[in-house]
């Protein structure tokens, strides 16, 4: 379903009519097999736009439906808080119309593409001159060029996006950190300084709402954030500055200083490290599925959950029968050095123990049902100091969280997300607000969501399609009693040694499965320069 000829008009002439505003759209989640386009609806404000994205059975990132170009050319894209850069896949890409590299994917092709010779807005910027790699080795690479992009009623003008021609996975991207981290020296503003720019929103700040597993939708909010999609206090966090890059702000860091497994008889396991001691940066990440952290945090939690590594796929696997032995565990992650200033979320072991591989077996692993661990060894991706030194924190974490990143003033909102909210309290944020009640000098409000989770769990269901039609976004339906996620997402990398049991490596026949249930959820991660 497209928007309707009144429903464009409708919103085109509502958004003349505001100067400064705030735009949202919800999120769904999973590679968007289907393909029957998506309703913006009109949320509560007057000055707020919907979208849904995509969630069904396949489960990977969460992924908005835009529309690029004169006419409008609709484009399914990855929502990315760990890239800067917005692109599209050519149609000329190479895993569009090369058999081997589809072959070399297991079997996998592109999504929606983007034809430039289709729309009369097309300008080319610079021939050549896109070119990206993500933390898990894979880039893509081709033209910068410049179009309009419509998403949720909101129309950009002339946005500078890449044009890939060569991909790693058949699905374009919206990178949403930094425009001092897009893929070339020359900067430019991308896409949450356009919406700043030309008037759509009232600041460089926006909130991230991933909502249940089982919910059909997140949301994504730019220019404000919904008191109803969280629970307790909003704790504002500093982003600090990437050491391994620049002395810049570039990425969504925060301080990571704890970690805890608390398991259903009552027992608690506190991970404790000198890292965590002296506060690790960690990423927040809507483009990657999994959570990763460094050798001395993930192999404690691999020993705790008797996780067998596989060194042919790299990749920590755990018992499922875990779902039914610990119903209720729930893994704590702290974040803050300031005793007085820290935030802890909880997230349910269910969120953690992924059923995805479909009763598939992994040479020398003798669980009788298989399931992949939500956490990972981050030190798969670069055998570097560095690349042990700091967390990614992906879609496992966040779906816990609130989230609220605040480009104009370098901070973080973070707090326990409120599962499957029905309703919507909106506040608008501005660039030049200021918290007069703490005296912090952040643009971010002090502010309080609701008083507890609104909904109940049922954690027994670990697979099979989704009944929810629910959603987090303002003025629609939530998954209602359908909640608390049981997740089927998967993986970028991740090399580790064995622990919680032995290191097996012998490639059989369910090589080629795994592989290809890999590469179906596998997503790119945070950008590098």
């Amino acid at each position: 379903m497209k928007l309707s000829s009144a429903i464009s008009l409708a919103l085109a002439l509502w958004a003349s009519k505001s100067a400064q505003q705030h735009v949202q759209f919800d999120l769904k989640q999973g590679l968007p097999i289907d393909k029957t386009g998506l309703r913006p609806r009109l949320a509560q404000r007057a000055t707020t736009y919907a979208e849904t994205l995509i969630n069904n059975i396949t489960d990977a990132g969460y992924y908005a439906k835009v529309y690029v170009g004169t006419p409008g050319q609709e484009i399914t894209m990855l929502f990315d808080t760990g890239s800067s850069d917005t692109w599209v896949v050519g149609y000329r890409a190479d895993l569009c119309i090369n058999p081997t590299s589809q072959q070399l994917r297991a079997g996998l092709t592109c999504m929606d593409v983007y034809n430039p010779n289709n729309s009369t807005t097309y300008k080319l910027v610079r021939r050549g001159g896109f070119a990206i790699k993500y933390i898990d080795g894979s880039t893509a690479s081709g033209d910068y060029i410049s179009d309009n992009l419509s998403i949720g009623g909101a129309n950009i003008t002339s946005l500078q996006i890449g044009y890939a021609i060569r991909v790693p996975r058949g699905f374009s991207i919206m990178g949403v950190g930094f425009s001092a981290n897009v893929a070339t020296r020359q900067k430019y503003p991308n896409i949450i300084d356009q919406l700043y720019t030309q008037g759509l929103v009232s600041s460089k700040a926006y909130s991230l709402y991933l909502n249940d597993q089982r919910a059909d939708s997140g949301t994504i909010l730019f220019g404000g954030l919904d008191t109803d999609k969280f629970i307790g206090p909003l704790t504002v966090l500093p982003i600090l500055k990437a050491a391994f890059t620049t002395a810049n702000y570039t990425s969504f860091e925060v301080s990571f200083s704890g970690l805890s497994l608390n398991f259903t008889n009552g027992t608690t396991s506190k991970i404790t490290t000198p890292e965590l001691t002296a506060s690790l940066p960690a990423i927040l990440d809507s483009g990657t599925t999994l959570s990763y952290l460094p050798d001395s945090i993930a192999l404690p939690i691999y020993d705790a959950l008797g996780a067998v590594v596989d060194t042919v796929h790299n990749l920590a696997f755990v018992d499922c029968d875990l779902l039914r032995s610990e119903p209720n565990l729930t893994i704590t992650f702290t974040f803050g050095s300031d005793n007085s200033n820290t935030v802890s979320v909880a997230v349910p072991g269910r969120d953690m123990i992924l059923d995805v591989l479909d009763g598939y077996p992994v040479a020398g692993i003798a669980f009788a049902r298989i399931c992949l661990l939500g956490i990972q060894s981050i030190s798969g991706f670069e055998a570097s100091e560095t690349f042990n030194n700091f967390a990614l924190l992906g879609g496992t974490f966040l779906r816990s969280a609130y989230v609220v990143y605040d480009l104009d003033h370098n901070e973080i909102g973070l707090a326990q997300a409120n599962l499957n909210s029905t309703i919507s309290n909106i506040i608008e944020l501005k660039a030049n607000a200021s918290d007069s009640s703490s005296g912090s000098g952040t643009g971010l409000p002090k502010v309080t969501g609701v008083r507890a989770q609104q909904t109940t769990s049922n954690p027994t269901s670990t697979s099979g399609p989704r009944t929810s039609s629910g959603g987090g976004g303002s003025g629609g339906g939530s998954g209602g009693s359908e909640t608390s996620g049981l997740p089927t997402v998967t993986v970028t990398v991740g090399a580790q040694n064995a622990a919680g049991g032995r290191a097996i490596g012998t490639p059989g026949d369910d090589v080629l499965a795994v592989m290809a249930i890999t590469l179906c959820f596998a997503l790119v991660g945070a950008a590098l320069l």
